[in-house]
């Protein structure tokens, strides 16, 4: 009686570490996925991830000068352009007064067009948009204005905000160190069994 309640036992911890054994090894190959370089993550924590941006804006010389998001809202300065660090930007540009503009991003803020600024081409449609692409790189705030008629007559200003990246972390992700630490206390939680058993096995 007292031997086939011993054998009970036994079979049931034996049945119990093997269960845990399982686990661990099945939390072990997680832990490699996840910090594995193939493994998928997601953007980093605080992290707003780039976009497409689509912006149109209307340039005049004649009255009213200046910059706006439509032909009815041209201000000088022009309206404030704000974006995402990183974001792709297309500018739709037309010209409201029907006589040349440039659009110049000024990187280094000097107010004149030179290195490393980035420029539009000469566009001086009113009706059919010239499309200029500009990545926003950099965060900060930076002046645009017209490179045909100068900052004094058309200008405006593009904020660039941070993403606030590096976060410590990913979004949707697992914490590797808490999976492989789970792992490791499991592994030990196991082990102790197995020595319970074997030592119970002894005569």
């Amino acid at each position: 009686m007292w031997g086939q309640a011993r054998a009970t036992e036994e079979g049931t911890m034996y049945r119990f570490t093997k269960t845990l054994v399982f686990v661990a090894i099945g939390l072990a190959i997680a832990a490699f996925a996840v910090s594995s370089p193939m493994a998928v993550r997601g953007a980093p924590i605080g992290e707003t991830p780039a976009k497409a941006v689509s912006i149109p804006l209307y340039a005049s010389f004649s009255a009213p000068a200046g910059w706006g998001w439509a032909a009815t809202n041209i201000t000088e300065p022009g309206p404030t352009l704000t974006v995402q660090q990183g974001d792709v930007i297309t500018f739709h540009l037309f010209a409201h007064d029907a006589t040349p503009h440039m659009l110049v991003i000024d990187l280094n803020n000097n107010q004149v067009q030179d290195a490393p600024d980035q420029a539009s081409a000469q566009f001086s449609s009113a009706t059919a948009a010239t499309n200029f692409t500009f990545t926003a790189s950099t965060a900060g705030t930076f002046n645009y204005f017209c490179g045909v008629h100068g900052y004094a007559a058309q200008h405006g200003s593009l904020v660039v905000q941070s993403t606030g990246g590096g976060g410590g972390g990913t979004s949707g992700g697992i914490d590797t160190t808490l999976l492989i630490g789970g792992v490791v206390i499991i592994v030990a939680i196991v082990a102790v069994v197995a020595a319970i058993v074997m030592r119970r096995k002894k005569p």
